[in-house]
């Protein structure tokens, strides 16, 4: 998803932007991190956080074939009724982590995205 996502954010940058930057005398590699990934930076930023949810939510399947982790009490849980607190307290810091992550994912791409405007 974040290969994708990249990929149609560089895509998805104006041919203005990139022609402007060459006009001015940058090369390939400066257009590339100067211009095209800070524009481009929305969309990378949401497969990063797509792919950071779907590893969270891997953490349960892994404790299903025997990971070890908050996964292995989650499923410890939901198999044995004498351990449905634990389950729930894992399961919920699943949740707790995904939310703590995609907030800092959300912050960290406003703090380094380009504003649009001008006159």
């Amino acid at each position: 998803a974040a290969t994708r996502l990249t990929n149609l954010g560089i895509r998805q940058v104006e041919g203005e932007a990139t022609e402007a930057s060459r006009a001015f005398g940058a090369t390939r590699g400066q257009t590339l991190r100067k211009v095209q990934l800070p524009l481009a930076a929305p969309s990378i930023m949401a497969g990063i956080n797509q792919t950071v949810m779907l590893v969270l939510a891997m953490v349960v399947i892994a404790g299903l074939v025997g990971g070890g982790g908050l996964g292995l009490e989650t499923v410890k849980g939901l198999r044995r009724t004498d351990s449905v607190g634990s389950g729930f307290v894992a399961g919920l810091a699943i949740v707790l982590l995904a939310m703590l992550l995609d907030r800092l994912l959300q912050a960290w791409t406003r703090r380094f995205t380009p504003v649009e405007g001008g006159p």
